[in-house]
């Protein structure tokens, strides 16, 4: 009787083995295929209506889409506001996606998850600027869309002479370029440079020098036109305090504003 019961046991334990072997396969398979869907992910191309962004994160309740076309996914005053870029993910495969009819132009942009827990590069898109010495995911939207582009909210960082219109525009009429001297006092300053629109927000890329009067300065070139920009002080970045005029940045602070006539 008593072998009889163990080969009973036995046998179910077989079958209930062999009942959960489909499962485990098809689990072990479906985190596989997943794993697959988040590295070959594309990043933005023109799709539709739009250029379409694409971000996975499959244990995440919801993810916006925030850049400088929209604010950074804030009001003008600078506020974050979660109704703003709403990605989807229809068919719960933890991809989430939008399509924005961006017009041609330089991006930067960023994946906010669950309401400003981690806002995140793309990771399936090598290409990157800065803003406000922060480092951002950049897309370049092409000159020959075949969408209709809707009115963006934001500002564009950085140039666009890379695109051909962009590019055939400066050549066939060349603004006047005007100097401009930026000066800083700050006896315990080391190192001072200058970041702004007009240098794609580069940290390092015009230092200002110190004088025999120990004022840093720095003349630069411009064509008419307004500018923000801020003040890099030995590695932190700061607004020019001898310009009253400035403007909300998206991180809750203020550039200056400069205007060019």
């Amino acid at each position: 009787m008593r072998k009889v019961t163990t080969l009973t046991t036995l046998r179910r334990r077989v079958l209930v083995a062999l009942l959960l072997l489909p499962a485990l396969v098809l689990s072990s398979c479906t985190s596989s295929f997943l794993g697959i869907v988040k590295d070959r992910l594309p990043p933005p191309y023109e799709a539709g209506d739009g250029y379409k962004f694409s971000y996975y994160a499959p244990s995440s309740r919801f993810v916006t889409l925030a850049g400088n076309f929209n604010n950074w996914g804030g009001t003008l005053v600078g506020r974050y506001d979660p109704t703003i870029g709403i990605m989807y993910d229809d068919d719960g495969d933890g991809v989430w996606e939008i399509v924005v009819p961006l017009p041609p132009g330089r991006y930067q942009y960023k994946f906010v998850i669950d309401g400003g827990v981690r806002w995140e590069l793309d990771p399936n898109n090598p290409d990157t600027d800065y803003e406000s010495g922060i480092e951002n995911s950049l897309v370049i939207v092409s000159q020959n869309i075949a969408y209709v582009s809707a009115v963006i909210t934001g500002t564009m960082i950085g140039t666009t002479g890379d695109l051909p219109a962009e590019r055939a525009a400066r050549d066939a009429a060349p603004a006047e370029l005007k100097e401009v001297v930026f000066e800083y006092v700050n006896d315990a300053a080391g190192q001072v440079y200058l970041a702004g629109t007009f240098n794609d927000w580069s940290p390092d890329g015009l230092a200002l020098e110190r004088g025999e009067d120990g004022i840093f300065r720095t003349t630069v070139e411009l064509a008419p036109g307004q500018y923000e920009y801020k003040l890099v002080v030995d590695g932190t970045w700061m607004e020019d305090p001898a310009n009253p005029e400035s403007i909300d940045d998206p991180y809750g602070g203020k550039n200056s504003v400069l205007t060019v006539e």
